[in-house]
């Protein structure tokens, strides 16, 4: 049955990465040349245990035409999604040279057991959401594992919550080269994802994305700039749009590539 249903969430991966992609891609691209990019992305169901318990589920995306060692990005979807949200971004990534882990935060699609304990999001508390960097931490044990993976070249790259988690990682994780925060949140009724009380807390080489027109995201990513080492940068963009949304700008997909083509 366990190998019935990784077979079913393959095959879904799969469909989504052949024929959803090009909705997402922003381009005006042929079907036939969409399929062909698809054909070179090879999928994996995986999972891991964090520190404290947790089994993370999620997707391990490379091409089949690349050979040795290469960088790793890890992503962290939005509040109350899964990691298949990144689907749309993932050939992006892994045309450019990467390999690919998303996976579903803890208390979220499947990462939902601790300890073999069911813990949906519903039963957290704010202990338990300023935990959620300790996915990242598992997620670069399980990418240091991996023969094909340059593990001096590993990169977080989250939206909305997960801006805040890779935000966190960045300064508190050192195997984190650089790391890019879309539409994160700082401000007095977000007490949650800022790295108080990390000890030895030094967030670094940042790539911060906002709209100027999404409320406080903008301005939240001034404040977190502020509190960041070297290389960083505050980019924004007019609008609205927030999250995995700003990625359907154009220019904004192209900033992030050249973030991690420079730092990573």
């Amino acid at each position: 049955m366990r190998n019935h249903l990784v077979m079913r969430y393959l095959n879904c991966l799969l469909f989504l990465l052949v024929w959803c992609l090009p909705l997402g891609c922003g381009e005006d691209s042929p079907v036939d040349s969409v399929t062909e990019t698809a054909e070179f992305v090879d999928v994996q169901a995986v999972s891991f245990l964090t520190s404290d318990g947790f089994q993370i589920v999620g997707s391990w995306f490379t091409s089949n035409r690349q050979s040795g060692k290469q960088p790793a990005v890890i992503l962290v979807h939005t509040f109350e999604t899964n990691h298949l949200q990144w689907i749309h971004i993932v050939p992006n990534l892994v045309t450019n040279g990467y390999h690919v882990l998303a996976y579903d935060i803890r208390g979220h699609g499947q990462s939902t057991f601790r300890d073999g304990k069911y813990v949906p999001l519903s039963q957290f508390d704010l202990e338990d959401f300023d935990s959620m960097p300790l996915d990242v931490e598992g997620a670069i044990s399980w990418l240091k594992s991996r023969t094909e993976v340059d593990a001096g070249r590993i990169a977080v790259v989250g939206a909305d919550i997960g801006a805040n988690i890779a935000y966190v990682s960045s300064g508190s994780f050192s195997d984190v080269k650089t790391a890019v925060s879309i539409s994160p949140v700082s401000n007095s009724d977000q007490l949650v994802l800022l790295g108080d009380g990390i000890s030895d807390f030094q967030p670094r080489s940042i790539l911060f994305m906002a709209a100027f027109g999404d409320g406080y995201t903008y301005t939240s990513s001034e404040a977190l700039a502020d509190q960041t080492q070297s290389p960083k940068r505050v980019t924004g963009y007019q609008g609205a749009a927030n999250g995995l949304t700003l990625l359907d700008i154009r220019e904004a997909r192209a900033e992030l590539l050249k973030w991690l083509a420079d730092n990573l």
